[in-house]
């Protein structure tokens, strides 16, 4: 029960991290399509692993999976605010992945920092807003 709820806590860092912090408000069109997906993809992976909580490897497939997602978005962007942010979110999400597998393998639970990811959704809105 208490790995579960670390779990959900999990899923609601990202959720409170990530979840309005690509909004695009300026910029090229290319840079505003590219934040609506990076934001389209931080919802479907929250809802995902909202799912999810029961199953580590799952969730960490999902995290790894999205992760890979904000890459290239950041990447499809053509701003360089822009991709570094979507890097530095997605390197985060990797992050509680890789804890999430652990888990899974019966690791210690352990739980996460939730620093980079909030550091990374502030890094995230400010190169979409801009």
């Amino acid at each position: 029960m208490r790995i579960s709820r670390m779990r959900i806590t999990v899923v609601s860092a990202v959720t409170a991290a990530l979840a309005l912090s690509a909004t695009a408000c300026g910029g090229s069109e290319q840079k505003n399509s590219a934040c609506d997906k990076l934001q389209q993809t931080i919802a479907n992976v929250t809802k995902t692993g909202m799912t999810q909580v029961g199953d580590p490897n799952a969730l960490s497939g999902t995290y790894a999976n999205g992760a890979k997602q904000m890459r290239e978005q950041g990447k499809d962007s053509g701003d360089d605010d822009v991709e570094k942010a979507a890097n530095e979110a997605a390197s985060a999400m990797d992050s509680l992945g890789q804890q999430m597998k652990a888990l899974g393998s019966g690791g210690t639970p352990q739980m996460p920092d939730a620093t980079p990811l909030n550091t990374a959704g502030r890094h995230l809105k400010t190169a979409c807003d801009g």
